[in-house]
């Protein structure tokens, strides 16, 4: 299938798109999306980056516009949207790999601490439609704010959010051994809502400026980074306007 710019379709192009895309199988609705992700270019090398860390399962690269210096995008190579999308081992995976890149960003960069953020879905300020983890170096009045508001929720609304949320956690789970809690593993299987993203495309800057919103990304793996590896300059990118592959973005969830 053939990488299809957006910019350069017309309205009538696009509508034929769509119908395209409605027919397509999820195999190859998967194999579109992995066409127009800029980040997945760059795990197949078309698209240049600064990687500093690589294992079978991940890709760690820089930021080109971080939140500070340092700022670290870990990416699994797999195109995955949103994280209830990624199989339980590779979940452990990048969050054990963030772990460590953690802890070389605190030594190497002699930062105070490190955000470790998921964006997960567009309303929680995810723009592209790879999964991803944010490592962002932090030190003492570096000028980055994260904060999150503290509502006033009456009790009875909390008793509502809470039975709502324990009607789909011990849906079809099953008893742990000796009482000890449910196996909610089935609920994997259940359909993700993924949105409209604002996907960055190969002309643009890859990933968000992070303007984290107030909840964004994190992970990683007992394999510790090593040296950083050399990579080609960066792609100068900037940002066309025009049609979108984002007004099509609800059919490229699974169906």
């Amino acid at each position: 299938m053939e990488q299809t710019n957006p910019q350069d379709m017309t309205p009538e192009q696009v509508e034929a798109l769509k119908e395209k895309l409605k027919k397509m199988s999820p195999e190859e609705l998967k194999e579109f999306q992995k066409k127009q992700c800029i980040f997945c270019q760059m795990i197949s090398g078309k698209v240049q980056a600064k990687k500093v860390f690589e294992d079978d399962k991940t890709i760690a690269v820089l930021d080109i516009n971080p939140a500070n210096p340092g700022h670290v995008l870990l990416l699994p190579k797999e195109h995955y949207t949103v994280m209830p999308q990624l199989p339980d081992d590779e979940i452990s995976h990048i969050f054990m790999v963030a772990k460590s890149l953690s802890n070389a960003i605190l030594r190497a960069l002699e930062a105070r601490g490190t955000n470790i953020i998921v964006a997960n879905g567009p309303a929680a300020g995810q723009r592209a439609q790879h999964f991803m983890v944010h490592i962002i170096p932090r030190k003492e009045k570096d000028n980055v704010e994260f904060s999150l508001p503290q509502k006033q929720i009456p009790d009875k609304e909390l008793d509502i959010i809470k039975d709502k949320l324990a009607a789909i956690l011990s849906k079809g789970a099953k008893p742990k051994p000796e009482n000890k809690g449910f196996d909610i593993s089935s609920l994997d299987n259940q359909k993700v809502v993924e949105g409209d993203f604002k996907e960055i495309k190969e002309e643009a800057k890859p990933e968000e400026k992070t303007e984290l919103p107030k909840q964004e990304e994190t992970k990683k793996t007992k394999k510790q980074p090593g040296k950083p590896k050399k990579t080609p300059k960066e792609a100068k990118k900037s940002p066309k306007k025009g049609v979108d592959l984002d007004d099509i973005a609800d059919l490229f969830g699974e169906k």
